[in-house]
């Protein structure tokens, strides 16, 4: 069933994430999410429910708000972010980037809750693909209306498709 920007409840932005890849990601989140098909996820963000996707699977995180837990973004897949190249894998942080709710789709920010407060970018950065090409800043947000989407590249290659339903 579509779900139209007038009748979607107050307070409610729909998310799918998916890789071009169909590689999996992790995804931290304080609210519920729906696991898709292989390499992707939709889900819905709420005002005081971000995201967090990185390449951690379970676990703490050093730097990462401990109130967010690890949830496969495609269930039963041995892949991840990673891309089997130790080096450049080690590039793309535990908690990379966080989307969450706006009234007009979802935020995209370069940077995840950091422990105690606060946020932490991270180290290695994060390429926009489309709709523009550009590196983002450290903490940056960047606003994905409804109806659009944005790719994003990871520091080892991963390519991730933001799409704000």
């Amino acid at each position: 069933m579509e779900r139209s920007p007038e009748v979607e409840p107050a307070g409610i932005s729909w998310l799918t994430l998916s890789t071009a890849d169909l590689c999996g990601l992790t995804a931290w989140s304080l609210g519920e999410t729906t696991p898709g098909p292989e390499g992707r996820l939709k889900t819905q963000l709420l005002p005081d429910r971000p995201l967090v996707v990185g390449r951690q699977e379970g676990g703490q995180t050093p730097y990462l708000d401990p109130r967010y837990r690890p949830t496969r973004l495609a269930p039963g897949s041995s892949q991840s972010v990673l891309r089997g190249d130790r080096e450049a894998d080690r590039l793309v942080s535990r908690g990379h980037f966080m989307l969450a709710y706006h009234d007009r789709g979802v935020v995209l920010t370069n940077g995840v809750p950091r422990r105690g407060g606060g946020l932490r970018p991270p180290l290695n950065g994060t390429w926009l693909l489309e709709p523009e090409r550009r590196f983002l800043g450290q903490g940056e947000d960047y606003l994905i209306e409804r109806g659009g989407s944005a790719t994003i590249s990871l520091p080892n290659g991963a390519t991730v498709l933001i799409s704000a339903d």
